[in-house]
């Protein structure tokens, strides 16, 4: 038998993740790790350090609820997830409104914000989102 050459981790995840639709023995993030943007993001067991301040965090977005403002706007709450632990954040209507196409569970993003902190429960304010992909 010819010896075949030794096969790539990360295309190999990218590949089961494709046939699957999830990956078995390791976290979806992974495969983005070192995308170029995700490689300053603060991860999530860190947003407490960060209270006050703007970041951007990598993660994998796993569900949101739509309510009305005081208002009556439209905004939303998501939950991100990466390697580390899980995200809270909030899309107030304005960033809603710019951003809720790109709000859909099972797909990672690079989110954008201020982190509050109420309660001690850390909250990164979203301002921005966009899709991380597969380079």
């Amino acid at each position: 038998m010819p010896e075949l050459p030794r096969e790539d981790s990360r295309q190999r995840l990218r590949r089961e993740y494709a046939a699957l639709g999830f990956l078995c023995a390791t976290h979806p993030m992974t495969l983005f790790s070192d995308h170029p943007d995700a490689r300053d993001a603060v991860r999530a067991k860190d947003i407490c350090r960060y209270a006050g301040r703007r970041i951007r965090f990598a993660g994998w977005l796993i569900t949101g609820k739509t309510v009305l403002s005081a208002n009556g706007d439209p905004m939303k709450f998501v939950t991100f997830e990466d390697e580390t632990g899980i995200l809270e954040t909030v899309f107030f209507p304005g960033a809603y409104s710019r951003f809720y196409h790109l709000l859909e569970s099972g797909r990672p993003c690079l989110v954008s914000g201020k982190v509050d902190k109420n309660h001690g429960v850390s909250v990164l304010c979203a301002e921005n989102v966009r899709p991380l992909k597969n380079q």
